[in-house]
């Protein structure tokens, strides 16, 4: 008799730790489900990219939100300086497009308010943006990398637009011209890695 309720009670423990690990194992899988899922839905506001399957390529491709954020502004911070300095035109646009892509005022004010817009960028931030890039996009499957390549010109061309013309309407400078070229063509360098 006593042996056998040793034997339940170590059946019972050895039951308990086995679920015990399994529900551990499976809150763990749920935790990085979720932490996936807000990852997922962060990068869809920050990309304007509502595809899921190109959204996961993205969190797949290790990209964290402050990196991507980074990814996609830099290249409108040097648009933005293109004639020589960052107008009230140009950073209304920013913060247009921030709010559309569903940043909280809060947030596009501090973007606005960041060092890139008070002074110049510098060539040392083009050169890490173009390695990066280069380094990155090589990592996405084709229709994610060409969404997000399309969702960056077209954010330049946005910011471009803000300022060019008379009172801001219309017209693209070639200076804002030169810089989107630039960026067009250091974000399909990887292209031809990719090709060979």
């Amino acid at each position: 008799m006593y042996t056998e309720s040793l034997k339940t009670n170590r059946g019972k423990a050895l039951e308990e730790a086995f679920f015990f690990r399994m529900d551990q194992e499976l809150i763990e899988l749920l935790g990085r489900k979720l932490q996936r899922d807000e990852k997922i839905k962060s990068f869809a506001e920050a990309t304007g990219i509502q595809d899921v399957k190109r959204l996961e390529s993205l969190v797949d491709a290790g990209f964290e939100m402050p990196t991507l954020t980074a990814f996609i502004w830099v290249p409108l911070v040097f648009v933005a300086w293109a004639d020589g300095n960052a107008d009230a035109l140009e950073k209304k646009a920013i913060l247009d497009v921030l709010a559309t892509k569903g940043f909280s005022q809060q947030t596009a004010a501090r973007t606005i308010d960041h060092e890139w817009f008070r002074n110049p960028p510098n060539e040392d931030l083009w050169k890490i943006w173009e390695e990066f890039s280069a380094a990155t996009l090589t990592n996405l499957k084709a229709p994610s990398r060409n969404e997000l390549i399309d969702e960056i010109v077209g954010l330049c061309y946005a910011v471009a637009h803000a300022s060019g013309g008379f009172l801001g309407i219309g017209k693209v400078s070639p200076a804002e011209t030169d810089v989107i070229d630039c960026v067009i063509e250091s974000l399909h360098a990887c292209d031809d890695d990719i090709e060979a």
